[in-house]
């Protein structure tokens, strides 16, 4: 099977280097074009090989990674517009975050609990039996089992006059 087209110099290469399909080499054996071309190559390689080339200044060097840094620095992005691309992105889903976890309820709903009955420490001071017995006799009469369940039955304005004659009465006293 022959080749209809010329081999491209990177087949060419190939064949020097041993590397090359078999197509590709026969075609250079039976193709005069290719053939030339690839002594022509052989000999280039071999005065490549062959010339003496001086070590370049170490000046040379210098200047050449100054240059090789500049044109790296050229193709580089600037390190403030990597940084923007990362935080743009970061900082939209951070608010997007707080959004959504601000229209989460924080605790379930509960239903309406009354509230535990609170042991009443009283701030009048304790009065002797007489006084009590008076007092219990004045409960009586208002048809109240006991002082609790008549203050309970107390309204607002009843409530607030009662709070005020007890102050009143410690502040006499001097228990206040």
């Amino acid at each position: 099977m022959t080749m209809r087209r010329h081999l491209e110099d990177d087949v060419l290469l190939d064949v020097i280097e041993g590397i090359a399909d078999a197509d590709a080499t026969r075609h250079v054996r039976e193709c005069p074009d290719c053939s030339a071309r690839l002594s022509d190559a052989r000999a280039g390689l071999a005065l490549a090989a062959g010339a003496d080339a001086p070590e370049p200044s170490p000046l040379f060097w210098d200047a050449f990674r100054r240059r090789v840094a500049s044109e790296i620095d050229a193709e580089r992005p600037p390190v403030r517009s990597r940084f923007g691309a990362f935080m743009a992105p970061a900082l939209l889903a951070t608010a997007a975050t707080v959004a959504v976890l601000s229209f989460i309820p924080r605790s379930p709903a509960r239903l309406p609990v009354s509230p535990a009955p609170l042991a009443a420490v009283s701030a009048v001071p304790q009065l002797d039996e007489a006084t009590t017995d008076a007092a219990m006799a004045s409960i009586d009469d208002l048809g109240c089992q006991d002082v609790d369940a008549c203050v309970a039955s107390l309204d607002d304005e009843e409530s607030t006059a009662l709070a005020d004659a007890l102050r009143a009465e410690l502040a006499r006293s001097g228990d206040l």
